[in-house]
């Protein structure tokens, strides 16, 4: 009985090295894999919201909350815009087009930055 309970005691040790080990590698991987669908996730976002704001002229989005909703953005563009790195400044169809509205940090320690405007997330296809 004893062997047997030093037995897992050793095997719960030898798992609480490894175990940050693999989180690490987890996470560097998830990572890498964030930045490889970046700039298709980026590409989704500015369409889905071209889209909402095409089909109502009078926009208004006051929270990140609000353009997630608004525009019934799918689960990954929801999430880039809900994250808590990414910044977003209200805007509706008065605001300026050059403005700066959204920032999303994405991959290893944030280092993979897009930036959208105003006139990105609002111009329609026949606009360009």
């Amino acid at each position: 009985m004893i062997e047997l309970l030093c037995v897992i005691a050793i095997i719960s040790i030898l798992a609480s090295l490894l175990l940050p080990a693999v989180m690490r590698a987890y996470h560097r991987v998830k990572d890498m894999a964030d930045e490889q669908e970046a700039y298709s996730i980026a590409h989704l976002l500015k369409k889905e919201v071209r889209g909402y704001c095409g089909a109502h002229a009078q926009y208004r989005f006051d929270t990140k909350s609000d353009l997630a909703t608004k525009c019934q953005l799918l689960p990954k563009c929801r999430n880039w815009v809900e994250a808590s790195a990414t910044t977003f400044v209200p805007f509706d169809y008065l605001a300026p087009t050059n403005r700066l509205v959204l920032s999303v940090h994405i991959g290893r320690k944030g280092a993979l930055l897009f930036e959208f405007t105003a006139a990105d997330l609002s111009r329609t296809p026949e606009n360009e």
